[in-house]
């Protein structure tokens, strides 16, 4: 890898530290993102230092959110990794499954406990925590307009692209 690689490497490690996750991760994650071609676990664990097993629970966490896929090439027993390239793409995933989960588990799953409370709130306690829950929902009843504007704009940046 020569100097300008490395740097760029550098660059993306600082970059995806700021989405909150360990230097580790954030190694991981540059390596894959800036990577052309597909990259075997193996040689992403000599490159970064880490243990095998290490690299594979750290891909293990990360892969659905990060967009990682691992493939297998014919006459090989060696996992490759491969991150999405195009950014547009890969927010849309990380939105999908990320925060498209949330709002799922949100909408099916508290929405009809809040209604079951509303009718068992008595005490002004009860009440505070009744609000508290329906705020919550509508925050997510908003959020989920905000992302669906989001993938408007991701599409309409897709077909400006070409």
């Amino acid at each position: 890898m020569n100097d300008i690689e490395k740097k760029i490497i550098d660059i993306g490690h600082e970059i995806f530290k700021g989405y909150g996750v360990d230097n580790s991760t954030a190694q991981i994650l540059s390596i894959l993102n800036f990577e052309s071609n597909a990259i075997s676990m193996e040689e992403l664990a000599e490159r970064t230092g880490y243990s095998l097993a290490s690299i594979s629970l750290k891909i293990k966490n990360i892969e659905n959110f990060w967009s990682i896929k691992r493939l297998h090439k014919p006459g090989s027993r060696k996992t490759y990794l491969h991150m999405e390239k195009n950014l547009l793409d890969a927010f849309a995933i990380q939105i999908r499954n990320g925060f498209e989960t949330e709002l799922d588990i949100a909408k099916t799953k508290i929405d009809p406990l809040i209604e079951e409370y509303r009718g068992n709130a008595i005490t002004q306690e009860q009440k505070i925590k009744l609000h508290t829950y329906e705020n919550y929902l509508s925050e997510i009843n908003k959020f989920e307009e905000l992302i669906r504007n989001i993938y408007d704009q991701i599409d309409h940046l897709k077909k400006n692209q070409f």
